[in-house]
């Protein structure tokens, strides 16, 4: 199973904790090939703006694709670049 560095999951996780209730701080994710798809359940919090998701983008050197609403969680498709 592939993963992302360290200091890249601590970057992202600076951008989406927000958008997550106190107790719940997940970055939860599946690489495949070219592409990295975040998991957020929609009890654990809120849904992360366009912005918000441009800047994560931009971390992982790649460019966001969409979101999606699947089975009550939040998915979030990125095509990344490192």
């Amino acid at each position: 199973m592939k993963k992302l560095n360290r200091n890249i999951e601590e970057e992202i996780l600076a951008i989406v904790e927000k958008y997550q209730k106190e107790d719940t701080k997940l970055l939860n994710y599946l690489i495949t090939g070219d592409e990295i798809t975040f998991f957020s359940p929609v009890a654990n919090g809120s849904e992360i703006t366009d912005e918000d998701l441009k800047k994560v983008a931009e971390i992982l050197k790649g460019s966001y694709i969409g979101k999606q609403l699947v089975n009550q969680e939040y998915r979030f498709k990125f095509k990344c670049g490192l």
